[in-house]
């Protein structure tokens, strides 16, 4: 059967998380959460969730890492799956020395350049951050504890390493074009909601939530004339007005011609007014 309407994280007894967080680049990692989950049963997934995968073409794994992608599709935040056991108390998100060799899940031993983001244990490097993970840090059969991530990371730093490996994923793909920062945590909540539902499971600490330099909505504003005159054609004000509601675009104030408008924060790609223009005319003409 389909999962339960959302609910909040059980209360827990653990007041200091276990595991050691450290940030060594903030510049490409704004916000980094993640909790641990044990005694979970690792197997197939059930038949509703194999169905919703296979219905947009994705591949079933087993059941955590494929509750992780379901979320991934569902709310736009990809997530990462870890076998508790190789975190070893730790987690270090940071870049290594040029060259490191590196295998990654597929099995190839990649080089990495020395801008390239990992997560870390401190010594056993785990995972291309929001790209790809390692080899030997995956769920398997024998996995009984979870560690899950869910953060924010830079979209160039994450569109930079992808292309460096020639690598294309379903979270690099969607962390290079701006996941919401808002979206962090309560994808991880979801997510924990699901392991317990299908897996089983406790939650073993309290979550932590590292943030750093999180993107924020951003406020401009925009003419109804200019939009006409850079599209080339007349468009009524309440159809401006519709289309922005359908991007997330806030409208703060309406000024006759002039609109004062909020940005959401994962819009990365939308900071001028010209860049408005674009995204209203991009859904006019799909609209037609």
């Amino acid at each position: 059967e389909p999962i339960s309407p959302f609910k909040q994280l059980p209360t827990i007894d653990a007041s200091i998380a276990p595991y050691e967080v450290v940030i060594e680049n903030p510049e490409a990692c704004g916000r980094y959460s993640g909790i641990l989950i044990e005694g979970v049963k690792v197997g197939p997934s059930p038949a509703w969730l194999k169905n919703k995968l296979q219905s947009i073409g994705a591949r079933s794994i087993n059941n955590i890492v494929d509750i992780t992608n379901y979320i991934l599709h569902e709310l736009g935040q990809p997530l990462h799956a870890f076998d508790a056991d190789k975190i070893k108390g730790k987690v270090t998100v940071k870049t290594l020395d040029k060259d490191t060799a590196f295998t990654t899940l597929d099995g190839v031993e990649r080089s990495l350049d020395d801008d390239q983001l990992m997560i870390t244990n401190g010594i056993d490097n785990l995972c291309i951050a929001g790209v790809f993970g390692g080899q030997t840090s995956g769920i398997s059969e024998q996995t009984t504890s979870v560690f899950l991530e869910s953060a924010y990371f830079n979209p160039v730093s994450v569109r930079k390493t992808a292309r460096f490996h020639g690598l294309n994923t379903d979270a690099s793909f969607r962390f290079e074009r701006g996941v919401d920062p808002a979206l962090t945590m309560y994808a991880l909540q979801r997510c924990v909601q699901l392991i317990q539902e299908i897996a089983g499971g406790q939650v073993a600490m309290k979550a932590f939530d590292w943030q750093g330099n999180i993107p924020q909505d951003k406020t401009t504003s925009i003419s109804l004339n200019r939009i006409n005159q850079l599209i080339g054609c007349q468009i009524d004000k309440s159809d401006v007005i519709s289309i922005l509601k359908d991007l997330d675009i806030q409208i703060l104030s309406d000024n006759g011609d002039n609109l004062e408008i909020q940005i959401p924060a994962y819009r990365v790609d939308v900071t001028r007014e010209a860049d408005v223009v674009e995204e209203i005319l991009g859904l006019i003409n799909k609209r037609r």
